[in-house]
């Protein structure tokens, strides 16, 4: 098994209804009517099989299970570092998530840490004392 036989946590696997969703929202969801949503709730320790290293190592040789298997996969709270990553992530969606950062963040100064977009500003605010 991918995960190994024993697990630090509760794996939650269960059906969504695509047509549940808003579509309007920036949540990317797959073309299928049905999909599942599997959430693995693990918890790391500082030492033996579960330290962050090996959970990390565990979630990339899942992905790429799920990649060279035709599997379609959508990570919630991804750790893409480029924008084309971003892109491949939103899919379709991209430009319509493109234009609404632009029109309520034109700046870009919202969630700069995900690395989607960069900011437009120069730092001369009141933290700069």
């Amino acid at each position: 098994m991918l995960a190994g036989n024993k697990t630090s946590g509760p794996i939650l696997i269960y059906p969504m209804n695509r047509n549940k969703w808003d579509q309007r929202s920036s949540v990317v969801t797959p073309d299928e009517d049905v999909f599942y949503l599997v959430a693995l709730l693990r918890s790391a320790t500082e030492e033996g099989p579960h330290t962050l290293d090996n959970l990390r190592d565990q979630n990339r040789r899942i992905l790429h299970f799920c990649e060279e298997s035709g599997i379609k996969v959508k990570r919630y709270l991804p750790d893409h570092s480029t924008q084309d990553e971003w892109k491949g992530h939103f899919g379709e969606k991209w430009e319509a998530f493109k234009q609404m950062k632009m029109k309520f963040d034109p700046s870009h100064i919202l969630a700069v840490g995900q690395r989607i977009f960069q900011p437009s500003f120069t730092s001369h605010g009141i933290f700069d004392l």
